[in-house]
């Protein structure tokens, strides 16, 4: 993706960020579901909590998971523009092309294929790993529980694969 024009923005309103010393961050994104889903370790500064998440990825049209980790992402050509870097949290990333990309490329397929899909770019900075999605949306919820326990609501909010 390029980065022509792109602005990164921290969405601090959320209220976490992922665990700086490491989020266990998973991903599930099935073929015929909605929304993906991170299942991810985060840091609430308010009470210096750390705490298992889902953050759901709402109507996600595509993922992209894994490499760059921090050490390689806090060097994003597109921090000088966000007015700092990016780190462990989320983020949009405004001025994105990937939706208008994505339908150009079906368009080859599939020529009656609409302009873009209002869709929002979002980054997602965890310690060994990120994250970036396509969606409508994103939710994220904390959990008073165990990262099992809380693996197991993601699972089962996926075609009842949970326990």
């Amino acid at each position: 993706m390029e980065a022509h024009g792109e602005t990164v923005v921290a969405l601090t309103d959320l209220g976490v960020v992922a665990s700086p010393s490491g989020a266990g961050a998973l991903l599930l994104h099935g073929e015929e579901e909605p929304d993906c889903l991170v299942v991810l370790q985060v840091w609430r500064e308010a009470d210096k909590a750390r705490l298992p998440a889902i953050a759901t990825f709402v109507g996600c049209q595509q993922s992209i998971f894994g490499y760059p980790n921090d050490e390689a992402y806090y060097l994003d050509p597109r921090r000088a523009r966000s007015g700092g870097g990016l780190g462990y949290g989320f983020y949009e990333v405004l001025g994105s092309s990937w939706d208008a990309s994505l339908q150009e490329y079906n368009r080859h397929a599939f020529p009656n294929t609409p302009g873009r899909l209002a869709l929002r770019h979002f980054f997602l900075g965890c310690h060994d790993s990120s994250g970036q999605f396509l969606a409508k949306d994103l939710r994220v919820e904390v959990f008073d529980d165990n990262y099992r326990a809380v693996l197991n609501v993601a699972l089962s909010r996926l075609s009842g694969l949970g326990d």
